[in-house]
């Protein structure tokens, strides 16, 4: 009986070694198939996006939610870079309701997704993630 035991403890690590290794290749193309979603991801950002709506000028605020003081006015018309887009306040306007607030990096301030083209949506930007703070300097 103490020879089987033997047997089974020295030679059980030794069948271990002997044995196929697991294939590696389906986590390796899943991680590049992921590899290749956050690629084309980054080539979708920034988006160009021209100011639709409101009057003349558009607020760009500090926040996603008009309660933030206005950082910049941009002008109807003129194309500005989105980054993403944050669920903030929703806004209705005309019966649509619209709680997309999108970023721009370069002027560090959120405009309601009223305002923005079809180039700006959650599909092309994805969301900003971080949360509603008013001392929330922004996404970057």
């Amino acid at each position: 009986m103490h020879l089987k035991s033997f047997l089974v403890g020295a030679l059980l690590p030794i069948g271990l070694f002997a044995s196929p290794t697991p294939d590696l290749a389906p986590a390796l193309n899943v991680t590049a198939e992921a590899d290749e979603l956050l690629d084309a991801r980054a080539i979708v950002r920034p988006q160009h996006c021209t100011i639709v709506g409101g009057s003349t000028y558009v607020n760009c605020r500090r926040g996603p939610n008009t309660k933030y003081a206005v950082k910049l006015s941009m002008r109807k018309g003129n194309t500005y870079d989105f980054w993403c887009v944050y669920s903030g306040q929703c806004i209705t306007i005309n019966g649509f309701r619209n709680c997309g607030w999108h970023y721009s990096k370069q002027h560090d301030c959120f405009v309601s997704g009223h305002y923005t083209d079809n180039h700006c949506t959650q599909a092309r930007l994805g969301g900003c993630g971080f949360t509603d703070d008013e001392d929330a300097a922004g996404p970057f």
